[in-house]
């Protein structure tokens, strides 16, 4: 069938560089409709030859970056953000066009920017109590929605643990979600947080889908432990590659400011950013961080992420992580949240 066609598009050819009457060739060049396009990620365009010297050759189309833009009989298709040179060749004849592809353009479709004198509950819900085993973590705090452990005050939220006796916990503090309230596939999420440090924190701000763990999967846009001053991780879970097994993909990085400091914490979940298949990037005060793509091999085991997620905001105390020593002379310690915002792809 492809030869067929090849020798279709070259007869094609060859008769639109002739002319009617005597047959002889009008045109001793390769020529495309355009020399340059600019079109935006997913989006195609057809190239077309206006113009070609006689020739049995068949039309051979290339791309100088297949990342950015890939071509198929002449249609062309935005991959993602760069610049891509698009090359038709004809036996010694060839003819070019650059294709610009610009970076994504966002709106911000959701926001908690915390500017009350209280928690929204129409955004969130509070998870009370010691949850399943140590919230499956073996965490030694109980979460509470009372004043002492959370609160929106000066324009920030305040998620702040406590050493105290409470129903039975040495700790307590504040977790929450937005659960059925607010949730979203696919766009670029982000929270400006301070976190706190010292030996026992366990502060968080990530995201799961709906169902049971791990098959529901799990994006960890930031976590750290006070025990590694310095460190934030990224990481993402699936029903294949998790915590427990220790397959989950992860990216640790080290700064000197992880406690303490305000940076803005962001995820970028691309759908068909390339070739049908997805990606996930990672930024810290919009600095990429990490990234990690779909790929042939990858199910729906290995990839969850098609599927609306939720937020939690949360400060744990101990556990499989930020355990097991707690260092207790460092109460109360809190996490700030200056706001939680959505953007997605204009379209």
């Amino acid at each position: 069938m492809k030869q067929l066609f090849a020798i279709i598009l070259t007869v094609v050819l060859v008769f639109a560089s002739c002319d009617g009457a005597g047959g002889e060739p009008t045109t001793a060049e390769l020529k495309l409709n355009k020399s340059e396009i600019t079109i935006r990620i997913g989006e195609k365009e057809t190239l077309k030859v206006v113009s070609a010297p006689p020739s049995d050759e068949a039309a051979v189309w290339t791309t100088s970056d297949r990342a950015v833009a890939s071509v198929f009989l002449g249609i062309v298709t935005a991959e993602s953000s760069g610049t891509a040179v698009i090359t038709v060749t004809m036996g010694k004849y060839s003819a070019q066009c650059t294709v610009t592809v610009p970076e994504r353009s966002y709106t911000m479709v959701w926001s908690d920017e915390f500017d009350g004198s209280a928690l929204n509950t129409h955004n969130w819900n509070y998870e009370i109590g010691t949850g399943n085993w140590g919230w499956g973590n073996d965490e030694k705090q109980y979460y509470t929605n009372r004043q002492e452990n959370i609160r929106v005050e000066n324009g920030y939220l305040i998620i702040e643990a406590q050493k105290e006796d409470y129903e039975g916990s040495k700790y307590t503090s504040a977790r929450i979600t937005t659960k059925n309230k607010q949730d979203f596939t696919y766009g670029k999420m982000e929270a400006r947080l301070s976190i706190p440090g010292g030996t026992g924190t366990w502060p968080a701000f990530w995201m799961l889908g709906y169902g049971g763990w791990p098959s529901c999967g799990e994006i960890d846009i930031m976590e750290h432990v006070g025990k590694e001053p310095t460190m934030l991780s990224h990481a993402l879970h699936t029903k294949n590659q998790n915590g427990t097994n220790g397959k989950n993909w992860s990216k640790r990085l080290y700064r000197n400011d992880a406690e303490n400091t305000f940076h803005t914490y962001t995820l970028e979940w691309i759908d068909d950013e390339f070739a049908g298949y997805d990606l996930i990037r990672f930024y810290i005060d919009g600095q990429e961080t990490g990234a990690c793509q779909e790929t042939l091999q990858t199910t729906a085991t290995d990839w969850p992420f098609k599927a609306p997620f939720y937020f939690i905001l949360n400060l744990a105390i101990g556990g499989n992580w930020g355990g097991p020593n707690i260092d207790d002379s460092i109460f109360p310690v809190q996490m700030k949240v200056d706001y939680v915002r959505v953007y997605q792809v204009e379209k």
